[in-house]
């Protein structure tokens, strides 16, 4: 329960994240703001989220070496530290601080979350966790973001600030990753931990030993050596490397240019834009984060009750034909045949957030979290970071250069091909993880297939 809980809490904080530059550009662009803005300063409240992401590309070390608890920790006082200077910001300078931690400590948090979830609790309880933690991120982003319309930034701040101090108190109660421990070698201190997250039922013995069995082959087959780049090399060009790494990329490739986050952070002038009509910008606005919360709680539904593929597949879909249906109405408004005060891109952008909200913005992650291998996640969690940090950034970057020069129905366009070439890739190849324990997803991608494995060896370790 309490490694189950702390997560949850981090993650309402740390969405929160996510819309909070939108909040501050309104605010501060008000003429009773104590903080003036500039053109220039404007742009970097919006992208330094992402730049300041760089240094995250560290954390899988971190993790690795120190253990996933010291990591969590970690990366939960970069956030603690973004709320506390957003809510004594007295110049520019705080504000762009602030955002700076906040990059730094939401792409941090995201893989170390998802990393403890997946490696501390047992699949059943693993799923409904991780669905929690969607609907915990969901709630932070309509939180903050319907919070910004009204109240000050600065109160949305300390609103933010709470969950995320309990929940780092409550880290502090934590056993260490039993994996962790395993692929030390501390085979003893991995029994207890498990153990004590688990339990000792007949299904949990036996996870364990497939645990023990499966890195104690690792470490056998694995002896210290000094680092050289050949080894490095034999490490990314292996089967149970490339293919999950290249899995994870188009996972979240689908996700970032399918256009969700510059549709959650630009859509105020997205619907400006396409509408021209300042009260369907306001409403529209409240209903968007409305949705997502909405939207996350149905997804917590259907992911119990169907496999992960078919949730994320079937929620791609909808979003593949709502962004046809934005391309085709903004392409109308640029041609003079359809009148640019028209509803119809704001219908389809609305039906686009709710197909995101069904499937698409929390089971890519549930996915992506559970594919890279465990003797792997080191040099893996780094290129996870990167991929996600990358993909991020660019699409907020990149899609303002496309907005401009190829208009909004040619960057929906864009959007439309990515997202149904990544659908068909992630249909065919990408194996379903629902169900499967972290042993046979790694053995799937090392030898092709699922397989059993003889525990018999580990009968003495375990007391059997």
């Amino acid at each position: 329960l309490v490694v189950a809980t702390s997560p949850q809490l981090a993650a309402f904080s740390l969405r929160g994240c996510l819309p909070y530059p939108t909040i501050i550009l309104q605010q501060l662009k008000a003429n009773d703001s104590s903080i003036h803005l500039g053109l220039e300063t404007s742009s970097w409240i919006g992208s330094i989220y992402g730049f300041a992401s760089i240094p995250v590309i560290l954390m899988p070390i971190l993790m690795q070496s120190k253990g996933r608890r010291f990591a969590y920790i970690v990366t939960c006082l970069f956030v603690i530290i973004g709320w506390i200077l957003s809510l004594s910001a007295t110049n520019i300078g705080m504000i762009l601080a602030s955002e700076s931690f906040h990059g730094l400590g939401t792409n941090s948090l995201l893989p170390v979350s998802f990393l403890s979830l997946t490696e501390m609790l047992a699949p059943k309880y693993r799923y409904i966790s991780m669905q929690l933690f969607g609907v915990s991120m969901a709630v932070g982003v309509a939180t903050a973001g319907i919070l910004g319309r009204f109240i000050h930034y600065k109160t949305v701040s300390s609103i933010m600030l709470v969950p995320i101090v309990i929940a780092v108190v409550l880290a502090f109660f934590w056993p260490e990753s039993p994996p962790w421990f395993a692929c030390k070698g501390d085979f003893e201190k991995c029994k207890k931990a498990f153990l004590w997250l688990r339990g000792s039922d007949e299904q949990s013995i036996i996870e364990l030993k497939e645990l023990i069995t499966a890195q104690r082959q690792n470490l056998a087959r694995a002896k210290p050596k000094k680092f050289t780049w050949q080894r490095f090399w034999r490490k990314i060009t292996s089967r149970d490397f490339y293919i999950p790494s290249f899995h994870i990329f188009v996972l979240l490739n689908m996700l970032y240019w399918s256009g969700v986050d510059v549709t959650l952070i630009y859509f105020i002038e997205m619907v400006e834009k396409s509408t021209q009509n300042k009260d369907a910008i306001f409403y529209a606005s409240i209903l968007m984060y409305a949705i997502v919360l909405i939207g996350a709680i149905i997804t917590n539904v259907t992911v119990r009750k169907f496999e992960n593929k078919k949730v994320l597949l079937l929620s791609t879909s909808g979003v593949i034909l709502c962004l046809i249906g934005a391309c085709s109405a903004t392409y109308l408004q640029s041609k003079e045949l359809l009148p640019k005060d028209s509803l119809l891109c704001l219908y389809f952008l609305i039906g686009y957030i709710i197909c995101c909200s069904l499937g698409l913005n929390a089971v890519v992650f549930f996915i992506a979290a559970e594919l890279m291998p465990v003797k792997h996640r080191s040099i893996g969690g780094a290129l996870y970071i990167i991929c996600n940090c990358g993909l991020y950034a660019s699409t907020l970057k990149i899609s303002t250069y496309l907005f401009l020069y190829i208009n909004m129905w040619g960057t929906f366009l864009v959007y439309t091909i990515n997202a149904l070439l990544c659908s068909l890739f992630v249909w065919k190849c990408v194996p379903e993880t629902k169900g499967r324990t972290l042993q046979e997803i790694e053995d799937f991608y090392m030898y092709g297939s699922y397989r059993k494995r003889d525990l018999t060896e580990d009968n003495v370790l375990l007391g059997n």
